[in-house]
């Protein structure tokens, strides 16, 4: 049985949550559901151990250009990276591959804090807030680079300050929040925020935040519907959202052959922009474009040469046994396979 070489778009309502995939996961996730209480630790604990983290090609590489990063891991369960970016400094705070390892990030300007996404569950989006807080400066606003529910319904943590999508992404959010926020609290309790915030509308442009230029734009039909990719050119900075996975597998929620068009498109400039923040995994390199480009090419060959959720699997582990999360390949599985 010959399967097409892209994938169908998962309507929003599905995207990271329909009942019958997220048992596959469920018990994984037991071990991110900490007390909401670690939202109030702002302290960090350095740990040589890095395992439970996903292993990023930026760690793997060579670049002795590049800036050191410092890697800490909190109460939590963020692992937290710290990197320079000339006289800006990034954070990012990686969820563990339990909980989709989802990647957030912190900006930090001389004066301000521009926020990028907020988590999935609620005790991180916390935490994120409490880490962001102990910088000691203004957050100045949150970007939503789109309408997955990891992606925003940690907003609660973040109601009291200014937060923006692309329009299309903050129409999709007011329609399909109240059910999100029903349907991840039924299979999560209270790990999951009963509050979101409808973002305010960005449009793509320049716009300058203490003194620094952020370039924004739209990807359309990748890993979502729409996306929200911020660079900032003075620094070479750019935040992928869901286009760029690093070190784990991907969440399989778009049509592949347009989402490596847009990583193409991203790798176009890559000299330009060595640091690299993605939606899920670890900060990377540029070299984790010619990794995500590899990946939904083996995609596109698997289904159009299986025809079970199994062998799938099992493909994408024998040609990636470096990547982690694989239950990122459970959670696809009943939408691509639907009649098993």
């Amino acid at each position: 049985m010959h399967r097409p070489s892209f994938l169908g778009f998962i309507k929003p309502k599905h995207r990271l949550g329909s009942s019958r995939s997220l048992k596959l996961v469920s018990a994984l996730l037991a071990l991110s559901l900490v007390a909401a209480a670690c939202g109030d630790d702002d302290t960090t604990t350095d740990s040589a151990d890095t395992t439970a983290a996903p292993t990023t090609v930026a760690e793997e590489s060579e670049a002795p250009a590049e800036p050191e990063m410092s890697t800490s891991v909190r109460e939590s369960g963020l692992t937290v990276t710290v990197q320079s970016a000339g006289d800006l400094t990034v954070h990012s705070l990686t969820a563990p591959e339990e909980a989709f390892a989802n990647s957030t990030h912190i900006i930090e300007t001389e004066n301000a804090l521009v926020l990028v996404d907020t988590q999935f569950l609620l005790p991180n989006a916390l935490d994120m807030r409490a880490y962001a807080d102990g910088l000691g400066k203004t957050i100045d606003r949150v970007f939503i680079t789109h309408e997955h529910p990891d992606h925003f319904l940690g907003s609660e943590a973040f109601a009291d300050v200014p937060v923006y999508a692309l329009d299309s992404t903050s129409t999709v959010i007011a329609a399909i929040g109240d059910d999100e926020v029903a349907e991840k609290q039924a299979d999560f309790g209270e790990a999951i925020a009963g509050t979101y915030v409808v973002p305010e509308v960005v449009a793509p442009g320049t716009i300058e935040i203490d003194g620094v230029s952020f370039e924004l734009s739209e990807v359309a039909n990748a890993e979502a519907e729409t996306q929200l990719v911020i660079r900032v050119p003075d620094h070479g900075i750019v935040a992928t959202g869901d286009l760029i996975y690093s070190g784990v597998h991907l969440i399989l929620a778009g049509p592949a052959d347009t989402w490596a068009t847009a990583v193409t498109g991203l790798a176009a400039d890559s000299a330009d922009y060595p640091v690299v923040l993605p939606g899920h995994g670890l900060p990377a390199d540029p070299s984790v474009y010619d990794a995500n480009l590899a990946y939904l090419g083996t995609v596109g060959e698997l289904l159009g040469s299986v025809d079970n959720a199994d062998d799938f699997k099992q493909g994408l582990i024998d040609a990636y046994p470096e990547l982690g999360m694989e239950a990122a390949i459970d959670f696809a599985a009943p939408f691509l396979f639907p009649s098993e």
